[in-house]
């Protein structure tokens, strides 16, 4: 019974083994700023030499000479990959020589190759590597990466060895402190230590540039979409005169965009975003969403004649979606270089569509009945001259009113969600919210075609509205009654 016990806990020990072996973390480590805290990479990470193949469009580290040799392909020398090894417990850094499937490794003397290894690979060829000096009397440089407790070095073959078939060896730095050792295998298979070398450095961005973004809007996804009722208003007409009557209907609503997180991608670096036609979006946070509360005003106008009113219901569809781009991601270092390249990604955005107004019946004022229906509805604008001003009946005097949805779709972002209209969407409908009145957090005066510096504007042509509708008033029924009068 009892040898029973030993065998189920020797099986249960080899499935935990079989396990961790087959989960090993790939993550790539590098020297952080607070010390014994390092960094977890975004760009690099160790990839299973059995998940490795050459056609596909991995990047793996190998020795920047190597590159300087291409030129001379007679003389070049066999190429050397990063790579490292389970060896006596711990993670050590080797070489993974040209055509050679093995990575050699080195520890207390002890020199052993491994079919089973690891290289390093440069995901989407993202990062920003480079070999910086080092000797005893140095820190190691900010960014050096780690193979566990140790670091990844090489050594320079020494010049008076003219028939070495290699140019470096790599292996590890013994300790991070000073005094430490790089520890590596010589051409013969030997062990050898020196006392300076280069550590493998990654230096990250400082910030991002989101450039020449391009929507692919024919493919856009509704996640979810809610109707809403933004506000309601009462329009009424107390003059003598028929008369073109607006009112700003203020609503609020959340407004939220992401911009999604890939790899390969440093989260929480500011990041600026330019359309591909130039039109520059708000700055983002990159790998976090963008959340603010807005409030607009919608200018709804109508046509009224003297004595009525009308009920107004302003609606629209709130509605989360995700739209494919691509778009080239400009890394920006601390030293002025910069490195740029393709990616694509999905935006989510969560925002107002379809905005309109609805109007319940037109009534009189004296008792509240209808107006008989051979009045014409209420209407709103098709068309408006851009010097005409639109007054409104709210009190803020800061807030321009907006036009209605069918005159100036532009400036609504993407107010208009027409299945018809996908197929030739333009990232010209994406602009940037305009600045806010910071006490009435209302959008401030630009002087548009809605502006409210033109108020006497509307005076004068509402006023040429209601002349030329007192002279027709006057005019016409005379003239009925002289043609009636030859007539008979």
């Amino acid at each position: 019974m009892l040898r029973q016990n030993y065998l189920a806990l020797g099986v249960v020990l080899g499935c935990v083994f079989l396990l961790s072996t087959t989960t090993a973390d790939n993550s790539v480590h590098i020297l952080s700023k607070y010390g014994h805290q390092p960094l977890t990479s975004t760009t690099l990470k160790w990839l299973p030499v059995a998940h490795y193949n050459p056609s596909e469009s991995k990047e793996i580290v190998i020795d920047e000479n190597y590159a300087n040799q291409a030129e001379k392909l007679e003389a070049r020398r066999p190429a050397l990959y990063v790579c490292r090894a389970m060896h006596s417990g711990v993670w050590v850094a080797g070489t993974q020589k040209e055509k050679e499937k093995v990575c050699t490794v080195t520890i207390h003397g002890v020199v052993q190759s491994y079919e089973k290894y690891e290289l390093l690979e440069n995901v989407d060829g993202a990062a920003r590597i480079s070999w910086v000096s080092w000797d005893r009397f140095k820190q190691p440089h900010l960014g050096a990466v780690y193979v566990d407790k140790m670091l990844v070095a090489r050594h320079e073959v020494a010049k008076d060895r003219k028939k070495s078939r290699y140019t470096h060896y790599i292996g590890t730095l013994s300790s991070v402190e000073n005094f430490g050792t790089i520890v590596y295998v010589n051409e013969n298979g030997k062990e050898e230590s020196t006392k300076s070398g280069e550590l493998l450095v990654e230096t990250e961005p400082i910030r991002y540039e989101l450039s020449a973004v391009k929507l692919n809007w024919p493919k856009k996804r509704d996640i979810k979409r809610v109707l809403r009722v933004l506000s309601e208003a009462t329009i009424i007409n107390r003059g003598a005169e028929p008369a073109n009557l607006a009112e700003a209907c203020v609503y609020r609503y959340k407004y939220s965009v992401y911009w999604g997180r890939r790899h390969a991608i440093l989260n929480g670096l500011n990041t600026t975003i330019t359309l591909i036609n130039g039109t520059s979006l708000p700055n983002i946070t990159w790998g976090t969403r963008d959340d603010e509360n807005r409030t607009e005003a919608y200018n709804v106008l109508v046509y009224l004649e003297p004595g009525t009113g009308v009920n107004v219901t302003l609606k629209a569809n709130y509605t989360d979606m995700e739209v494919p781009y691509t778009a080239t991601l400009i890394s920006h270092y601390e030293d002025g270089a910069t490195t740029s390249r393709v990616i694509s990604g999905t935006r989510q955005e969560e925002t107002l569509f379809d905005i309109t107004p609805e109007f319940g019946p037109v009534y009189f004022l004296s008792n509240f009945s209808l107006v008989p229906t051979t009045v014409p509805p209420p209407t709103t604008t098709t068309e408006l001259p851009t010097t005409t001003t639109l007054m409104t009946t709210t009190t803020t005097t800061a807030t321009t009113a907006k036009q209605p949805q069918e005159t100036n779709r532009a400036t609504h972002r993407h107010r208009t969600d027409d299945a018809s209209d996908t197929v030739n969407h333009d990232e010209n409908l994406i602009l940037p919210p305009k600045k806010t009145d910071v006490s009435t957090g209302m959008q401030s005066d630009d002087g548009g075609p809605l502006s409210l510096k033109d108020k006497v504007g509307l005076h004068s042509g509402v006023t040429s509205v209601a002349l030329q509708s007192s002279l027709l008033t006057l005019v016409v029924p005379p003239l009925l009654l002289l043609i009636l009068h030859r007539i008979t």
